[in-house]
């Protein structure tokens, strides 16, 4: 059991960390060195992400250090995505309203004319 504790322990120094930050966020992943000749790596994780909203000057209160500007919450994402559904029925209501209201005017053929049938009383006209 000692044995087995002892190889744990050297099995464990021989890691590494890597953070790195990229689209906004800060990503860790945690690295085992497999060849120390060669500088191999092989992720063995655990592995995560963080995504900064806000940073304190104190643990959990204090004056706000950094806040991101492109965070938002979920209420709030949520609530754009309601007022968007909202306006698309607001603009096709408004189209449905226009069509009834616009009249159906047809258009003045110009062959209308050619085959004009004369009645009696245009007859007597003439």
């Amino acid at each position: 059991l000692i044995l087995y504790l002892i190889e744990e322990a050297v099995v464990s120094t021989q890691s590494t960390g890597g953070l790195t930050y990229l689209d906004g966020r800060i990503w860790f992943r945690n690295y085992q060195i497999a060849d120390e000749k060669e500088g191999g790596l092989v992720e063995v994780g655990p592995r995560f992400c963080l995504w900064l909203i806000k940073i304190f000057s104190g643990s959990f209160s204090g004056e706000v250090i950094y806040e991101n500007p492109t965070y938002k919450s979920p209420n709030q994402y949520r609530t754009e995505l309601k007022m968007e559904a909202s306006m698309r029925y607001k603009i096709k209501a408004q189209k449905k309203e226009q069509k009834v209201e616009a009249e159906i005017i047809p258009k003045e053929d110009e062959l209308d004319e050619i085959f004009h049938t004369i009645t009696q009383n245009e007859l007597k006209a003439v």
